[in-house]
């Protein structure tokens, strides 16, 4: 009986299982730090480094700003008045008035005796110097290429046909004056004098340019612009009518 009991209180201890032992949490002491598991966050802010709290903050807020500082324009830089400086920045504004008046000339004269004028006025004479630039490129491109000596005798034909003789006889004495050994100039301005009445100075050009090509004789005789010169001893002579005809033609 012993051995069955014991047997039996065998096989009833295996079927129980033994209930683990509590564990017991270890509580750190106030002055070490064993046993410790987790460190609460402060809610304080952490202090900031020395040195770094205003100028810090002053960076932050120029960052900001950086954005819309760098599309500012600068400042317009103010001169250094002299005595001279009213003077020479009332001749650069008239050069400036000038040139959107597209008068490229008076402003070019204007801006040449600001720098001949006002020489220590160093900012001014430089805006004047790129004023000055502008008046130069303005004229060579308006500028109209000089007129060939063929050109202003043409000038002449045309005022002469379109009954201006004024203008004709200038155009004429400008081309004579490039060249004075064109026979048919000198003819042509004969005429136009003539026609002007100036008898006299008519037969002098007209006896230079058949001297230059007898053929301008034969040409005067049957001019009609010559016809106020009929008659005329001089005249009559030069293209070889008869003394003898009648009203000076044969």
């Amino acid at each position: 009986m012993a051995k069955g009991s014991k047997a039996g209180k065998r096989s009833g201890s295996k079927s129980k299982a033994k209930p683990k032992p509590a564990v017991r949490k270890r509580v750190p002491s106030r002055g070490g730090t064993a046993g410790r598991t987790k460190i609460k966050a402060s809610k304080k802010p952490a202090k900031a480094a020395k040195g770094t709290g205003a100028p810090a903050a002053a960076a932050a807020e120029s960052a900001k700003k950086s954005s819309f500082t760098k599309m500012a324009a600068p400042p317009p830089r103010l001169l250094r008045e002299t005595r001279t400086t009213t003077a020479a920045l009332a001749l650069l504004e008239k050069g400036i008035k000038l040139i959107y008046q597209k008068e490229f000339k008076k402003a070019r004269a204007e801006l040449k005796s600001l720098l001949e004028s006002y020489p220590a006025e160093s900012e001014i004479l430089a805006r004047a110097r790129s004023y000055l630039q502008i008046c130069e490129r303005e004229e060579s491109v308006h500028r109209r290429p000089a007129l060939g000596n063929e050109q202003i005798y043409t000038l002449g034909v045309m005022e002469h046909n379109r009954g201006d003789y004024e203008k004709a006889v200038a155009y004429f004495r400008n081309s004579l004056d490039k060249n004075q050994k064109s026979d048919h100039v000198y003819y042509s301005l004969a005429a136009s004098l003539a026609m002007k009445g100036e008898g006299a100075e008519a037969i002098r050009n007209l006896r230079q340019a058949v001297e230059l090509n007898e053929d301008n004789r034969v040409y005067a005789k049957n001019d009609s612009d010559f016809a106020s010169l009929h008659g005329q001893k001089e005249f009559d002579d030069l293209v070889g009518w008869s003394p003898t005809s009648t009203g000076g033609q044969p």
